[in-house]
């Protein structure tokens, strides 16, 4: 790895650390992280550097930049896997303001992004990629009834699915619908967002960001997608933390009734779900398809709860409050 360092970014290795549960190295006091990227293409990694670049040039000194090799490209092989090479920023003192606030202001920035992405773009693209990840998962499903269940895991998988095909068709129905129903207004233009937001995508000191996870989205991903991760992870029994989330983003940005409702339909799209199928199958080791299976079982144990924190979402963040009118799904009330 030294010698790769040396021969393809002119570094060498003073100490070796890990920073966001990375490898990375630290050379004349600079940190470089190592990340690696088997799920981007170059023309992403390229859209992605010009994003950090625009933000970094916009005056957010917390942002990693892309350090290219010595000819010029984005990323190289290190340790036989595709990688590439952030200089994280040497700014990085404790930052007061909280999580929601910080990304307010990080959302705000990223709106003025003057120039097309094709690539990262995922905005008004919701429909599209909910619809053919659900077919797509439904004929997998009927070949697995046709087979029958060899295990498990897929004996749950085909009894569950059809209440999570119920499930997704609601979000579906509820994103045409606002979309329908509502004018979108400034605030619900395109901006930097993460691919998953959740509390761990930034230093939780200083809050640098690495920039290998953005996506050009509405805003509303990196929320819905923060909460669903406290709401995963158990936070919400209280739902204190998503609250105050909100209320500190709010500050900042105040959400227009199109942004609640797309916020909502994100949060109705069954997404762990998914994610945890598709996680079994992707995966070869035994262990991590043993993690998957005690997940849906988990996750299968607690859909009445998820229901009752669906049903109750829009009045525990005080949405009424607002005088907005905010559709609910009728059958969730019961």
């Amino acid at each position: 790895m030294k010698e790769t360092l040396l021969e393809q970014y002119k570094l060498k290795v003073d100490r070796s650390v890990r920073v966001f549960g990375y490898e990375a190295i630290i050379y004349r006091n600079i940190v470089y992280c190592i990340v690696p990227i088997s799920n981007l293409e170059q023309e992403e990694l390229i859209e992605i550097k010009h994003l950090s670049d625009y933000m970094i040039q916009k005056g957010d000194i917390r942002v990693g930049s892309i350090l290219p090799t010595t000819e010029g490209k984005l990323s190289t092989i290190i340790n036989d896997e595709e990688a590439v090479m952030i200089r994280c920023p040497v700014y990085s003192h404790r930052v007061s303001n909280s999580l929601g606030y910080e990304l307010a202001r990080f959302h705000k920035r990223g709106r003025s992004f003057p120039y097309q992405v094709k690539k990262v773009n995922r905005i008004g693209q919701w429909k599209f990629l909910w619809e053919k990840r659900l077919d797509q998962m439904e004929l997998f499903w009927k070949e697995k009834v046709k087979q029958h269940p060899q295990n498990e895991f897929e004996t749950l998988f085909v009894e569950a699915f059809p209440y999570y095909i119920g499930l997704t068709e609601n979000a579906i129905q509820y994103l045409v619908d606002t979309e329908i129903d509502e004018t979108p207004s400034a605030i619900d233009s395109a901006t930097i967002c993460h691919h998953r937001f959740t509390e761990n995508s930034w230093d939780r000191n200083s809050y640098t960001k690495l920039p290998t996870d953005w996506v050009f989205d509405h805003y509303t991903r990196d929320l819905a997608e923060f909460i669903r991760d406290q709401y995963v992870n158990g936070e919400t029994r209280q739902n204190g933390q998503i609250v105050h989330f909100l209320k500190e983003y709010e500050r900042v940005s105040p959400l227009s009734a199109f942004s609640w409702r797309l916020l909502y339909a994100r949060l109705l799209f069954p997404l762990h779900f998914f994610e945890c199928i598709e996680g079994f199958y992707m995966t070869g080791s035994e262990m991590q398809m043993e993690r998957h299976c005690k997940r849906l079982e988990s996750i299968l144990k607690h859909s009445s709860e998820h229901e009752r924190f669906l049903a109750t979402f829009l009045s525990s963040v005080g949405v009424e409050e607002k005088r907005l009118t905010i559709p609910t799904i009728s059958w969730l009330q019961k």
